[in-house]
């Protein structure tokens, strides 16, 4: 796994200086979890787009809570079993729980990384910008974790896959995350991953009028 946390920090910085580039849009979910295609989806209930490795075969809410809203992306999958899938959370956290990765000093934000790590759920997590002027946490999944069995005692639980997650707070200042779930998180599946979550625009940032478009027109 170091070899894939290595690879990701390198993809990030790498994606981060370069534009996503949409190719040919595809019906077809991606083929042995290889995404070499993106298709723009939009939510038809919350209004958001997000760039896809190909047009999700399944959208449901995958939230049991009423309270909770958005969408799971299902790209492929064995039965009921999800293969490649994006889990969209809208107002995902509070904004009292992660500081603001744009504003925060190093010290508050090396301070919450540690604390994500200590928690037993991550076992990597990093900062990094999805655009300029926006920074989001990647994560993955811990392939172990300790559990507390049915007698009071400390035991250890390994997870079947391990997923990436980003948590990110969009120009608006919506909290979202975006969960990839996946049975095989390798150095491809990262960088689209990746991409989508750079390509992610909110409906509320959407509605926002465009300030150097009205710049351009108040100078003529």
């Amino acid at each position: 796994m170091k070899k894939i946390f290595f690879a990701l920090t390198v993809l990030l910085t790498f994606l981060t200086a370069t534009a996503f580039a949409a190719e040919e849009n595809s019906a077809q979910p991606p083929a042995e979890n290889s995404v070499s295609q993106a298709f723009e989806y939009t939510s038809q209930t919350f209004g958001f787009k997000i760039s896809c490795p190909a047009v999700p075969k399944v959208v449901v809410n995958p939230f049991e809570d009423p309270k909770e809203r958005g969408e799971l992306l299902v790209f492929a999958n064995d039965g009921i079993k999800i293969l490649y899938g994006y889990q969209i959370k809208l107002d995902a956290f509070d904004n009292k729980d992660i500081p603001d990765l744009n504003k925060a000093n190093k010290k508050t934000l090396d301070a919450y990384l540690e604390k994500l790590r200590q928690q037993n759920v991550y076992e990597y997590a990093e900062i990094t910008n999805i655009s300029p002027d926006n920074k989001a946490i990647f994560a993955v999944t811990a392939k172990e974790m300790e559990v507390e069995l049915d007698d009071g005692e400390i035991g250890t639980a390994t997870a079947d896959t391990q997923n990436a997650i980003a948590f990110f707070r969009t120009k608006s200042g919506r909290c979202i995350s975006i969960q990839f779930i996946t049975d095989t998180l390798d150095d491809e599946a990262i960088a689209n991953f990746s991409k989508s979550v750079m390509s992610y625009r909110d409906a509320t940032d959407l509605a926002m009028p465009d300030k150097k478009s009205d710049k351009k027109k108040s100078k003529k």
